[in-house]
């Protein structure tokens, strides 16, 4: 009886524990001057913290991943600091399914600031004369 009740307590508390969500919305690939619209993704994390790798577009032979990881910070010494919750995110742009180029982006939100912004990359491709560039842009909010 005992087990069954320490059991229960435990899957009770590690389904009320927090989840993270992550939302990107608004997704835009530009290439060639051609606008493209990507698919709007959620991702929940396990908890309040984590990471997860998300395809944000997929086009032929290219294709652009990002990999996310939400955090907060521990400082004893700023109040301010110690509510802030980071979003890094890492954008791989694929050729043919090997990594071609890549960015890191960087967020940090302080105390009650509203969780949401904007990212915008370019990535520039070049094969010998022909420059390809691609413009990723797309909203990202935590929640």
């Amino acid at each position: 009886m005992r087990t069954l009740l320490l059991s229960t307590l435990l899957i009770t508390s590690s389904l009320l524990s927090a989840q993270t969500k992550v939302k990107i919305t608004n997704v835009t690939i530009t290439s060639q001057e051609q606008e493209t619209k990507g698919a709007n993704a959620t991702s929940v994390l396990n908890g309040s913290e984590g990471s997860e790798r998300i395809t944000l577009f997929t086009d032929g032979a290219y294709a652009v991943r990002t990999w996310m990881k939400v955090s907060t910070h521990k400082s004893p010494r700023s109040s301010v600091k110690d509510s802030a919750v980071n979003l890094i995110m890492e954008l791989d742009l694929l050729e043919n399914g090997k990594k071609k180029d890549n960015r890191r982006v960087e967020k940090i939100f302080y105390m009650d600031q509203k969780r949401t912004t904007t990212f915008s990359e370019k990535f520039v491709i070049k094969k010998g004369i022909d420059v390809r560039t691609i413009a990723v842009k797309f909203d990202a909010e935590i929640e």
